[in-house]
């Protein structure tokens, strides 16, 4: 998508490169600049994107397997070390991981992205869980700076590699143990995977570049890429191997380690490199900064990328720079176009002369010719009506001296013969008949020899147009060589025309390229600011949005105080109406306890009275009858006496156990009353404290509650706001996208 184009920061002087990668599915180039990274188009070279990093220098950069993600890590050297990733077609960061005490020097993130593994001066690889951010496990193996790392494009093995040539392989979920690969001589500056897992490529400093089967970790090809040490490494999707190292070149080898190609040298240490499988060109940078691009079929270089772009406003004003001399070279070619046109113009005024003199030759011809045919016929109508008239002519030139012979035959008879009326008749007719017929040769002979005037006059016509003819045949020949002859004059005048308007089309072309570079900056320049608002946008949103939720939870608590207290009160008025109840049952109930307790006091008070009487009676009638032993009626009597003694003794006994039972029943009523009581006071304290919490919440929840509206308005309001700001950037994107595709597809 559209990102911004804004870097972070421009420098006077670019350092070192010191991270290159390239997406293995687009046509992606991602480079590390001082606290940021730049996205180049590896077709157009064209920069797509500027991702802050303003935690130091991105030391390592590595897309993951699909794609979608740029990982980087890197930071402040003694300081801070951390890995980031971002989402490439956004540029939003989504994840953070590690937070080392130097930089991150390696880095990569799984094929199923499920872990990034980070390692540095520190010696410890830390390998984080992508899903919670924690840490899933270290591994301290390594005795000296972790220089790189790559996890298998399964993600069942990861590779490691030291700055004393230690080289191990570790299972990537367990981080237990799985090879160490021993040969290098020198730092592990690079370990890249081949396609399938099962190969893994080394660089060292010691120049070697050795590849290593995961079966049993045997070396299975060894060669020195770089006098002096290989720098950088990486598998090509086809199996290549593409290196840069300090001997100052680049080169890519097949698998034998045979080379295939060497670009052409830096000016200093080749120090990152990466290949675009999807354009099959080789991105290289060196220790100046310096980022070159080439074409892997011929070794020629494509241009130059930089760490270190300018600023949106420098671009700007470059381009509008660039317009003015561009517009003056079209001007100048304008004019050069201009006078080219007018000569052809005149020139074709000329042929188009030649070819109304031509025109006019061949028409004359032409009419000429149809004149003639035209005359011919006329002639030889007025030849065939003159030898009509000369037909009728001697015709009559013959019977007019017969028919006068025989009128004067016939007059110098009627002389003799007067008197014959018929014969006078016949003379008559043949004499007027004669009449008629001279009359008519008359004017037969006139005609005749006007009609011989015509044909005299029309075979001069002929003649004249027949004599006429040749001489228009020659104009219409040297008109026609004259328009021949301009014609062919007008291909320079043609070639003139067409060269000026070549070079005004390429310099219109240039114009416009400049002009619409201006404008595609200016659009960065617009976008830039709008991203800046919209960030300002939802920092101002959030802020209102954290004082709303603050409100809200605030408004919550004393909303919740309330209805917790008047749940208390509800509770508590409930308990109060119940103890009331029981309280007033409680009091009926000593009531009828003591109404009880009295009734049975004065009954066990008769019966005390009453036992000694009847026991003194029952003495006495024991007394009376051993007196008179043989009474059987005293007897009885006495008997009875002695019966309603014991009957009273037991009864006075059950009532004083009745009285026990009323008395123990009515003191743990009065102890149930007191206790009621008791809770009947604490529920109207408490409930009396609810009430007032209530009211006090109520008071505080007031204000609250307003400055909760009002933050809701606020937020409602920053939102529109927001909303806004996200359309502006929007819109202005979708105004971008169509210029990013054609730049996408210019090359």
């Amino acid at each position: 998508d559209v990102l911004s184009l804004e870097p972070v920061v421009h420098t006077e002087a670019t350092t070192a490169v010191s991270a290159i990668a390239t997406s293995p599915w687009a046509k992606l180039i991602a480079v590390a600049g001082q606290k940021q990274v730049i996205l180049y188009s590896s077709e157009t070279l064209q920069p797509l994107g500027v991702l802050p990093f303003p935690e130091g220098q991105a030391r390592v950069l590595k897309f993951s397997r699909t794609g979608g993600l740029l990982l980087a890590g890197g930071g402040h050297g003694a300081a801070k070390g951390l890995a980031v990733v971002w989402n490439v077609r956004t540029g939003d960061r989504v994840m953070e991981v590690g937070d080392e005490l130097d930089e991150v020097l390696a880095a990569d993130i799984s094929a199923d992205q499920s872990m990034v593994a980070l390692g540095g001066p520190g010696k410890i690889v830390r390998v984080y869980s992508t899903a919670t951010g924690e840490l899933a496990y270290e591994i301290v193996k390594h005795t000296d700076w972790i220089y790189s790392l790559e996890f298998s494009p399964d993600s069942v093995l990861l590779a490691t590699g030291d700055r004393v040539g230690g080289l191990h392989v570790w299972e990537a979920y367990t981080g237990r143990q799985y090879l160490t690969l021993n040969g290098h001589k020198g730092a592990i500056n690079s370990v890249s995977w081949r396609i399938d897992s099962n190969v893994l490529a080394s660089a060292s400093s010691d120049a070697a570049v050795k590849l290593w089967e995961m079966e049993n970790g045997r070396n299975i090809k060894s060669w020195n890429a770089h006098g002096g040490g290989t720098e950088s490494m990486e598998f090509c999707r086809d199996g290549r191997i593409v290196t840069c190292g300090r001997d100052r070149t680049t080169k890519i080898f097949d698998q034998n380690g045979a080379q295939q190609r060497a670009f052409e040298a830096f000016g200093d240490l080749a120090l990152r490199v990466s290949h675009c499988d999807e354009t099959n060109r080789v991105i290289a940078g060196d220790w100046t900064g310096e980022i070159r691009v080439w074409k892997v079929e011929d070794g020629a270089r494509v241009g130059n990328l930089t760490t270190n772009p300018p600023l949106l406003q420098a671009r700007v004003t470059a381009a509008e720079a660039a317009v003015t001399p561009l517009r003056q070279k079209l001007a100048t070619a304008s004019t050069g176009l201009d006078t080219a046109s007018k000569a052809k113009a005149a020139h074709v005024k000329v042929i188009d002369t030649a070819k109304a003199a031509y025109a006019t030759a061949t028409n004359t011809l032409a009419d000429r010719k149809k004149g003639l045919e035209s005359q011919k016929t006329q002639l030889e109508t007025e030849k065939k009506a003159q030898a009509l008239k000369q037909q009728h002519l001697a015709k009559l030139q013959k019977a007019v001296p017969q028919l006068k012979a025989a009128a004067d035959s016939a007059a110098a008879v009627l002389e003799l013969m007067k008197d014959d009326a018929e014969l006078k008749k016949a003379v008559e007719a043949i004499q007027g008949h004669h009449k008629k017929r001279s009359e008519e040769l008359t004017k037969t002979d006139a005609e005749y020899k006007a009609q011989t005037a015509n044909v005299t006059k029309w075979t001069g016509i002929v003649d004249a147009t027949t004599k006429q003819i040749p001489v228009d045949e020659k104009q219409v020949a040297a008109t026609k060589a004259e328009l021949d002859k301009q014609t062919a004059a007008l291909k320079p005048f043609d070639e003139k025309v067409a060269a000026a308007q070549g070079v005004v089309n390429a310099a219109q072309a240039e114009v416009n390229t400049a002009v619409a570079t201006v404008a595609r900056w200016k659009e960065y320049v617009a976008l830039r600011d709008e991203l800046t608002a919209l960030a300002q946008k939802k920092t101002a949103r959030d802020e209102v949005l954290l004082a709303s939720l603050e409100a809200d939870a605030e408004l919550k608590e004393k909303t919740d105080g309330i209805a917790a207290s008047q749940q208390v009160v509800s509770t508590r008025t409930k308990e109060i109406a119940d103890s009331t109840q029981k309280k007033k049952d409680l009091t009926t109930a000593i009531d009828g306890y003591s109404k009880e307790l009295t009734g049975v006091k004065d009954m066990i008070g008769r019966h005390e009275k009453a036992i000694p009487a009847l026991q003194n009676a029952v003495a006495q009638a024991k007394a009376a009858l051993a007196s008179l032993p043989a009474d059987a009626e005293l007897k009885a009597a006495a008997d009875m006496l002695t019966k309603t003694v014991t009957a009273k003794t037991t009864g006075l006994e059950q009532l004083k156990a009745r009285m026990a039972a009323t008395d123990k029943q009515m003191k743990d009523s009065q102890t149930a009353l007191t206790g009621v009581n008791t809770a009947i006071t604490a529920a109207q304290k408490e409930m009396t404290t609810h009430q007032a919490m209530v009211k006090k919440l109520t008071e505080e929840a007031a204000p609250i509650q307003k400055a909760a509206d009002e933050a809701k308005t606020k937020l409602t309001a920053a939102e529109g706001e927001l909303a806004k700001a996200q359309a502006l950037v929007d819109a202005r994107k979708e105004k971008l996208r169509p210029q990013l595709q054609v730049t996408q597809a210019a090359r």
